[in-house]
């Protein structure tokens, strides 16, 4: 599927990468501010981690995890001291390939529980509205976007979503109270698992410690499982190795993707508290749970992942994206003061929303034309579907003059936008 060369010249296509910032075969440099795929945390270039994989591949190459009857070493030493830096009580890990993988597997461990419980009615899975967990048959029908529902089918049955609990609108605890009430209505006997990110990934809207302590008595009150997706913000994004712990949540299962190998190799982690384990390695060895691919805890990741941790753990990484976001933060809320077209800025860490109001938004367009507007001013950013924003999300390692650059580009790419200026194609690179 060469979709993309429909509209790109091969000249604009991405050949190299360097800190924090990428190069296009016409020899053009862009600041990533989009991190890849939201994933490449470090920044191009890291050589701790381009030393880990080189010496990985000339040890061992290749290894399966499939059944665990011979893993490799390095899973077991990455696995240990992974659990060393995840919220307490979370300390048995299970590699995959990517992040919308790691959800399909928590859910259907939850169901699988279940049937071992007796309690095959207690199947439901619970996603937020506006909620992304990526795609695929499972992914797709847990993320809160609707046009995901529809575009092929069908998805995995008995999927229910709530609203998301926006903190940052009106009072906090009203909003749990209301995003909770559908449950309810459902019948939480019926509950398996509630799916849910620390902040939510189409909007940048961020939970609260007082709304994840509602959750997690809520989910406590009813034996459901709470399944936290941390995909996007684990492993430094919000300025910690995981937002569940900065928020006192108590995950069954906590997922991680993405920034756990800086984007340098597919992997992610679906991290499993004790008394799930428990529950799953106590049934009968013919009712196993069935899961896995051939590269899942592929070794050459494994051994990113490790470096990735190395990297992190003196703290000056986390140091650096708590002061990047707070100068990141200032300078969009002053942005949005200027711009009439901005209507909302949410977000911590490095993970901010850039919300347009509604007369921006009645151009179906127009957030797509924002976007190409920075690029020609060498700045890459993300688009989100669900409200008309653009998600800044930069690699953690970005200075204060890249940030200065980002918030540059976005208020003379809204002054261009302001003025007249229009692309070429609108619809250009949209996805």
């Amino acid at each position: 599927m060469a979709t993309h060369l429909s509209y790109l010249e091969r000249g604009e296509l991405i050949v190299e990468g360097e800190g924090v910032r990428v190069r296009d075969a016409d020899g053009r440099w862009y600041l990533d501010a989009r991190s890849g795929f939201w994933n490449v945390t470090l920044g191009y270039g890291h050589q701790g981690i381009i030393e880990a994989v080189r010496s990985q591949v000339t040890r061992l190459p290749y290894g399966s995890m499939w059944g665990y009857g011979r893993p490799t070493e390095i899973a077991v030493d990455y696995a240990s001291a992974l659990a060393e830096v995840l919220p307490e009580g979370i300390d048995h890990i299970r590699f995959q390939s990517n992040g919308a993988q790691a959800v399909e597997t928590a859910v259907l461990l939850s169901r699988h529980l279940r049937l071992l419980e007796g309690r095959p009615h207690k199947n439901a899975v619970v996603g937020l509205w506006g909620g992304f967990h990526g795609f695929g048959p499972g992914a797709s029908a847990i993320t809160g976007l609707s046009y995901l529902h529809h575009h092929a089918g069908p998805l995995l049955p008995d999927v229910m979503h709530t609203r998301a609990p926006h903190g940052e609108e009106g009072d906090a605890a009203t909003n749990m109270e209301g995003a909770l009430r559908r449950l309810l209505d459902h019948g939480p006997d019926r509950i398996s698992a509630v799916v849910v990110e620390p902040v939510i990934g189409e909007g940048g809207h961020v939970l609260t410690s007082e709304q994840a302590a509602a959750l997690s008595a809520f989910c406590d009150e009813h034996e459901i499982h709470l399944v936290v997706d941390e995909v996007t913000t684990g492993m430094g994004r919000t300025g910690d190795y995981t937002r569940s712990a900065r928020l006192g949540l108590r995950p069954d299962m906590l997922l991680l993707g993405k920034g756990i190998t800086s984007g340098y190799a597919g992997l992610s982690a679906v991290c499993l508290s004790s008394e799930v384990y428990r529950a799953l390695v106590e049934a009968p060895v013919e009712r196993f749970f069935a899961t896995g691919s051939t590269h899942d805890g592929h070794p050459l990741a494994l051994a990113a992942g490790t470096a990735v941790l190395d990297a992190l753990a003196d703290g000056k990484v986390f140091a650096g994206t708590r002061a990047r976001g707070a100068t990141l933060a200032e300078g969009l809320r002053e942005l949005s003061e200027r711009h009439p077209a901005v209507s909302a800025v949410r977000g911590t860490g490095l993970m901010y929303a850039v919300e347009f109001s509604e007369n921006a938004a009645r151009d179906p367009w127009f957030v797509n034309k924002v976007r190409l507007a920075l690029e020609e001013r060498g700045v890459l950013v993300a688009v989100l579907n669900a409200v008309p924003s653009l998600m800044i999300i930069p690699p953690l390692v970005v200075d204060d003059a890249d940030v200065e650059e980002i918030l540059g580009g976005l208020d003379g790419a809204l002054g261009d936008l302001a003025s007249g200026w229009e692309p070429a194609d609108e619809t250009k690179g949209f996805v």
